[in-house]
């Protein structure tokens, strides 16, 4: 169980022995953190307006021992919002992340989904759009069941007990069915989109990020390898059973994978020219991260950046999956969540200067932005790997 999940367990624990109200939700917020709090208690009894409402539930010693500690909370009417102690969950979490100790996945090997698809991958030259959206759905699909700790299996199993998981234009009688809509085009093959989704990456990462040409050959490779990326990305951006129409070009657009790629690449260089800096001296090694103070971390959209995408990203993981139902799997939730993580990351890049100068006193910011845009990198690179979009390590 992640930090925050378990901390949720532990808020309903206390709030059902704590409220005179039995009906409650607590849910993780992910705007207006500053004024709305990182979490929020609702409570559905209107009578609960009316009793003594306690001026303190949490900060009476009951949260020492939670995964994650609350600084303060604001109870209004049917309302409870909760507001963390931002440096010491920057701290926790980032700790869990750097020594392995956060772990994703569930222990479910003992639950083995079969996972089987309409389309076969060795005819791929030959495939549809509707083929490629089926396929990259299965994909994704399978990446997640993987990632979470299920036995996927891909061949006919023996046992009784499998589950089965198909996805597909048609539904099978046995299991779980994940129908994909149809790709309605003009005639263009997956290769022929590919193709042109290409030619746009290629103007694209020219003229809009500035990418110079050393290696023609490399940077062709790279290019045919973000044509494949943004014709991925088209066609995970819908919910897989909703049809898409891709005769208008306005249903056509690379900026999606571009923008997503774009910001890695930003991550990667930014490591790169830290290390580098590194070896000539410039910088002194990175501080262990016991002694970083990520009281420095004061901005906004560093807390924003942190708690909806570093901290929540197994919540989105288990939305993804349908919670470990079969039937509510959503693999355009994953490609949602990494939209609005790179969104995130471009604002926040682009108001703040990360490698600061070598003084004494802007170190420690430097070493807590690292630690934190480490945290984010780990997370991206993870989504790039689920959505199968290979990574460039500059643009």
């Amino acid at each position: 169980m992640d930090p925050l999940e378990q901390l949720e367990v532990q808020l309903r624990a206390l709030l059902q022995e704590k409220l005179n109200s039995p009906r409650f939700s607590v849910k993780c917020l992910n705007k207006q953190l500053a004024e709305s709090g990182d979490m929020v208690v609702k409570i559905a009894d209107p009578a609960w307006i009316g009793e003594d409402q306690p001026e303190a539930v949490f900060l009476d010693g009951e949260d020492r021992s939670w995964s994650l500690p609350v600084a303060r909370e604001k109870i209004s009417n049917l309302s409870i919002s909760l507001f963390l102690n931002r440096p010491e969950t920057y701290r926790t979490l980032i700790t869990r992340w750097s020594d392995g100790t956060w772990q994703i996945a569930e222990n479910r090997q003992n639950r083995k989904i079969h996972l089987t698809c309409d389309i076969d991958d060795g005819n791929c030259e030959q495939f549809s759009l509707t083929d490629l959206r089926v396929v990259s759905v299965r994909n994704v699909v399978k990446n997640l069941l993987i990632l979470q700790g299920f036995q996927v299996l891909l061949e006919k199993p023996t046992e009784e007990t499998v589950e089965t998981l198909h996805v597909g234009l048609t539904r099978t009688g046995s299991g779980v069915n994940l129908l994909c809509g149809p790709v309605v085009t003009n005639g263009v093959t997956a290769c022929e989109y590919i193709q042109k989704r290409a030619n746009d990456m290629q103007l694209i990462a020219q003229h809009k990020y500035g990418l110079r040409v050393k290696d023609q050959a490399r940077f062709q490779q790279m290019i045919a390898s973000l044509g494949r990326s943004a014709a991925v990305v088209d066609l995970l951006e819908s919910k897989a059973s909703s049809p898409i129409d891709f005769r208008r070009d306005k249903n056509q657009s690379s900026k999606g994978a571009a923008f997503i790629l774009y910001n890695f690449a930003r991550l990667s260089v930014l490591f790169r020219t830290f290390e580098e800096k590194q070896r000539t001296g410039y910088y002194p090694e990175l501080a262990p991260i016991e002694t970083i103070d990520f009281g420095l971390l004061k901005e906004e959209d560093e807390w924003q950046l942190f708690w909806v995408y570093v901290a929540g990203f197994p919540a989105m993981l288990r939305q993804a999956l349908g919670d470990g139902q079969l039937a509510r799997v959503s693999p355009h939730v994953v490609l949602g969540f990494t939209s609005g993580l790179v969104i995130c990351l471009s604002k926040y890049y682009r108001r703040v200067r990360i490698l600061t100068e070598n003084r004494d006193h802007m170190l420690p910011t430097i070493f807590a932005r690292i630690y934190l845009l480490k945290s984010v990198y780990r997370v991206l690179s993870t989504l790039l790997d689920l959505l199968e979009l290979e990574p460039v390590s500059q643009m």
